[in-house]
């Protein structure tokens, strides 16, 4: 396992080790299926088992974590064809917000998204790939709640937790980033020119990957992973 940042204190005792290995779930600071050890992470939040016990199994109904019976919990796997299918569902939900956006909520959220747009912008060649990948959820998931569903907003951040370090990846090639704000711009103009038809098309269009494309970036993935294990 590799090492960790310490764990925040002001929590309770099940909120502080739900963070604490959530965090460490989605930038999987253990390795793709490598057991977990209750005692050791008990130790290190300096808590007793039952409530990293209880995180855990929260962690693994939002599919972070997973658990075999008689054998314990486990760091989840990464595989092409999970991330590609989270990909399609994740496309097919944002579509269908932009499609369903009242016309008061689009005039009132438009300021904001293009606000948010350039932030990323002008921090593309500095930031660091964790914090694009902070903006670029921001962008997506104010877009989406210009629906105003709370239940789609819901299923679209358990499925960014769960694709955020491949999202982190694409987001660190260069070529890659200019294509991801080229289309975050095109959205922006076909919802200013009021055609969310034509803005859920092109957004559907940017989230979706090709299976060949998804493969590399998940190798990629893997290498950095198994590579920070190791340093």
């Amino acid at each position: 396992m590799s090492v960790v940042p310490d764990p925040p204190m002001a929590q309770s005792s099940v909120e502080r080790a739900y963070e604490y290995l959530r965090r460490m779930a989605i930038d999987f600071a253990m390795k793709p299926g490598e057991r977990l050890n209750e005692g050791e992470f008990a130790r290190v939040l300096k808590m007793s088992r039952a409530p990293v016990r209880e995180a855990m199994n929260r962690l693994v109904s939002e599919d972070l974590l997973t658990v075999i019976p008689n054998q314990g919990f486990s760091c989840r796997r990464l595989s092409a064809s999970e991330v590609n299918a989270l990909y399609e569902v994740r496309a097919d939900l944002e579509a269908a917000a932009v499609g369903r956006i009242p016309a008061e909520a689009l005039a009132q959220g438009l300021r904001s998204l293009a606000k948010q747009h350039a932030a990323m912008r002008r921090e593309a060649r500095k930031a660091s790939p964790e914090a694009l990948a902070d903006r670029d959820e921001a962008f997506h998931l104010g877009l989406a709640g210009l629906s105003g569903n709370g239940e789609r907003l819901g299923l679209l951040r358990s499925i960014n937790a769960r694709v955020r370090f491949v999202r982190r990846v694409e987001l660190s090639d260069p070529v890659r980033l200019k294509r991801i704000l080229g289309d975050h711009g095109a959205v922006l103009d076909a919802l200013k020119a009021g055609d969310l038809e034509e803005a859920a098309r092109t957004l559907r269009r940017h989230l979706l990957l090709g299976p060949e494309e998804v493969a590399d970036l998940v190798n990629q993935a893997l290498t950095l992973i198994y590579a920070a294990t190791v340093a």
